[in-house]
């Protein structure tokens, strides 16, 4: 990794790319390989795979790919490779793991192996959406009833019994605190105090950490609070874990195809990851990760709405984007139907264009997705005007 210095100087992010680590239907293989080529002609060097359903990503994480499941990752490994892409492969022990159990960091390493064979040189222990407190009493004595010492003297105890000839190898860590959000506490409970810092005590100095910003899904995130972030990880190399577009969980029913905004564009000086999580939408997903791709590879030459449309032109055409104009003003509104009902002739009449255009196209994959959002829009446009 470059140093301070470096780091400043660079126009972008050092890693630029995708984390596929959404709850939802897995993603298709060759749908990986479109997104490779199309990320790496607009900059993506970085793929970390990590689906939340992949039952040997998480859940059965002890568990080594079954021969069929192997060879296609194999596939996918070599396709990232040929596109210059690093493939991060992302285990998710956190879920009833009793940190103190020796034979666990083993496991671990053992299927380890198989991804760095096949020339994988970056792992990522993911640790998010697991209870906050220790589950095991064996841990919390172990651990002084600390989760963050137990995550952090997990990974340097990885970095301790590695092959030693795994010098290449890059080792990065989700905390189960990655996020000043009260919805984490809602969700998982309350986190002890200072607990970044407590993992920083722990942590191996050159393991990269992840962050999602002020919130769970961020609307802005802004260069003071990454050099906050940085300072209370010890300013280890700071990865940004941005959910967005991304619309799993309590965001099935919204849309993310607007471009990315809110991202400052002096991030890199202190951010050396940028990775974004993508729509479970595969063909859709394609508009928003285009600007995503587009700032992360020049933030300071970033502009949203220029970004937007060249990326709604190259895939759709320009005389589609007035219907494209159209689906983004309706996707974007918090309340669609009394939104709409509201709305001046010219609005309706432009989604009703937009439907129109659609249906001229239904056979195209993306318009398939729009399926639940052609309802919404019917709906919309058939209510009484307000």
């Amino acid at each position: 990794m470059s140093d301070s210095a470096s780091m400043k100087s660079a126009s972008g992010f050092r890693r630029r790319g995708i984390v596929e680590g959404f709850f939802g239907p897995l993603w298709s293989m060759a749908h990986r390989r479109r997104l490779f080529a199309f990320g790496a002609a607009r900059g993506m060097n970085t793929y970390l795979y990590a689906p939340k359903d992949d039952p040997y990503h998480r859940k059965r994480w002890r568990l080594p790919y079954p021969a069929a499941q192997w060879r296609e990752l194999e596939r996918l490994i070599r396709a990232a490779q040929r596109k210059r892409i690093d493939f991060v492969y992302g285990f998710h022990p956190g879920a009833g793991l009793c940190f103190s159990d020796p034979d666990a960091i083993q496991i671990l390493l053992r299927k380890a192996r198989r991804f760095y064979d096949a020339g994988v040189r970056t792992f990522a222990v993911l640790f998010d959406d697991i209870p906050s407190r220790l589950a095991h009493a064996r841990d919390r004595r172990s651990f002084k009833n600390s989760l963050a010492r137990a995550e952090g003297t997990w990974l340097a105890e990885i970095e301790a019994r590695r092959p030693a000839a795994w010098k290449d190898v890059e080792w990065w860590i989700c905390p189960s605190y990655y996020s000043e959000d009260p919805l984490l506490e809602r969700v998982f409970g309350r986190f002890e105090r200072h607990f970044l810092e407590t993992l920083s005590e722990y942590l191996p100095a050159t393991t990269a950490c992840f962050w999602t910003g002020p919130q769970v899904v961020s609307r802005a995130i802004t260069l003071p609070h990454a050099q906050k972030i940085a300072r209370r990880i010890g300013n280890r190399p700071l990865l940004l874990w941005d959910n967005y577009p991304v619309n799993d969980l309590s965001m099935s029913e919204e849309l993310h195809i607007a471009p990315l905004q809110g991202r400052d564009p002096r991030l890199p000086e202190i951010v050396y990851g940028y990775l974004n999580n993508p729509l479970l939408q595969q063909a859709l997903s394609f508009l928003p990760l285009a600007t995503c791709f587009d700032y992360a590879a020049a933030p300071r030459n970033y502009a949203p709405q220029r970004s937007w449309q060249r990326a709604a032109k190259e895939q759709y055409g320009a005389a589609a984007l007035p219907y494209w104009r159209a689906l983004r003003r309706f996707a974007a509104a918090k309340h669609p139907l009394q939104d709409f009902a509201a709305a001046p002739p010219r609005q309706r009449r432009a989604l009703a264009a937009a439907l129109g255009y659609i249906g001229a196209h239904r056979r195209e994959r993306w318009a398939r997705e729009l399926a639940p959002w052609i309802a919404l829009m019917r709906r919309a446009l058939s209510a009484p005007r307000a």
